[in-house]
């Protein structure tokens, strides 16, 4: 635990303690959504100051059951996608702060209480924490992988990216700054997040925050078909806000740039090839572990995967130069292509 519990919160010493919807989309979460909320039931900040609101997304498990049995509020959300859910549980609230995590997630006891703190400056509109992996013994060889190589880092993720963005693995936004923009597009299924912070900041001007001590561990994939879906997943997303922003003063992702990435991505596939060949060698000289031999060609599975969305992105977008189509494809095609219908 990082926070105090017996530290005086500044917050709750102001005139109105900040009321929190925290909203969970879930789709087929049954063997996850148990932990993620008694990890938010179990919060330090005031009780009767926040709320979890559960949106199920079209389940065909148990989830409804499990969620059922939780001191929360369960919607069901009939039209799908993460982006609709997650519009569906800010229609229902009335909360100063919407804080939005997922299923697959467990918050630190401490998440709410350090989120609030950064709304002590008027200046900011949302505020996320650090997302770190779960691994739970006995892990799988991806998930290791994915712990030692984060496939995304929240608030700003490298040098060529445009601002910075929260996922909503762990992100709040004030609740009006949230309907004022509209929102999260319905329409994207991937990288919805990405699009609202962005949005966000430059409709409204309002900043974001990074609440270094606001913990939410994730657990990453489990199989290499779960890695490959991630990673295609990105790929498609990439490109889809490459063509929604490329237009948009300093944004570092040119449709040049972009396809110069992808042949550097290209290149270093020999380079993965040859590095697990060795590795393999060296497994059975008992030179290296199981694990080690394995590294190489997960990354392989990574970087074609992701050049594989971005192709599919390209397409999507007739080469970068117009969004329209991907935005117009069926959601319900979409999420079967890009994510997996159960826990991978």
């Amino acid at each position: 635990m990082i926070c105090d519990p017996d530290q005086e919160d500044p917050q709750q010493v102001s005139e109105r303690i900040l009321t929190i919807s925290v909203i969970v989309p879930v789709y087929n979460g049954s063997a996850t959504v148990g932990a993620c909320l008694e990890s938010l039931l179990g919060q330090t900040y005031p009780h009767g100051a926040y709320e979890v609101i559960v949106v199920e997304n079209g389940s065909t498990d148990n989830t409804s059951h499990i969620v059922a049995s939780y001191p929360v509020r369960l919607l069901h959300s009939e039209l799908r996608g993460p982006a609709a859910a997650r519009n569906l549980g800010l229609a229902r609230s009335q909360a100063d702060i919407i804080a939005f995590t997922d299923a697959d997630c467990v918050a630190d006891s401490c998440w709410l209480s350090e989120l609030v703190r950064s709304y002590n400056d008027p200046a900011v509109g949302g505020a996320g924490g650090p997302i770190l992996a779960a691994i739970q013994e006995p892990a799988s060889m991806v998930e290791h992988f994915l712990a030692e190589n984060p496939p995304v880092t929240n608030y700003i993720s490298g040098a060529h990216e445009f601002l910075p963005h929260l996922g909503t693995g762990n992100a709040s936004y004030r609740r009006g700054l949230l309907e004022q923009v509209g929102g999260f597009d319905p329409r994207l299924v991937t990288a919805e997040d990405v699009d609202l912070s962005w949005r966000l900041h430059l409709e409204t001007g309002a900043n974001l925050s990074f609440a270094e001590n606001a913990l939410i561990y994730h657990r990453p994939r489990v199989t290499r078909k779960g890695l490959a879906r991630q990673f295609r997943q990105y790929g498609f997303g990439e490109i889809l806000l490459d063509t929604l922003y490329g237009h948009c003063a300093g944004y570092p992702r040119s449709r040049a740039c972009q396809l110069v990435r992808m042949l550097h991505q290209v290149a270093a596939l020999p380079r993965y090839v040859a590095s697990g060949l060795l590795r393999r060698l060296r497994l059975a000289l008992g030179r290296a572990t199981p694990y080690q031999a394995m590294v190489p060609w997960l990354a392989l599975l990574r970087e074609v995967s992701n050049l594989y969305g971005k192709c599919e992105g390209l397409v999507a977008t007739r080469c970068m130069t117009d969004p329209r189509p991907a935005l117009n494809m069926r959601t319900d095609v979409l999420i079967a292509r890009l994510f997996q219908a159960k826990r991978e």
